[in-house]
């Protein structure tokens, strides 16, 4: 109970992966105050972040921020909590032929 740390791994741009170590913190009690969505979508936004930044060589500031993943009991603020579940959404999208 508290707060947990995770680093950022090339797995958790695996949405499936995020949401078996969401359902393992839960589990342990790492977590709490957050369901096991929210705490996916926080987890597979920090991988985006960071491994869009080191693909494109953008903004060092937010891929070295986006490297260590704090999950606080209750989730973060509101901002970031839709911008996590808007691109938890949108990579689920999926593209037209044309």
């Amino acid at each position: 109970m508290g707060k947990s740390k995770l680093d950022v791994k090339r797995e958790y741009l695996n949405k499936e992966k995020c949401l078996s170590e969401a359902r393992r913190l839960l589990r342990d009690g790492a977590v709490t105050g957050m369901n096991e969505k929210q705490l996916a979508g926080e987890i597979y936004f920090h991988a985006a972040a960071f491994y869009f930044c080191e693909k494109v060589r953008f903004m060092p500031r937010l891929r070295e921020h986006a490297y260590i993943i704090d999950l606080d009991d209750g989730g973060d603020t509101l901002m970031r909590k839709a911008a996590y579940a808007a691109v938890w959404k949108l990579a689920g999208l999926k593209r037209r032929r044309r």
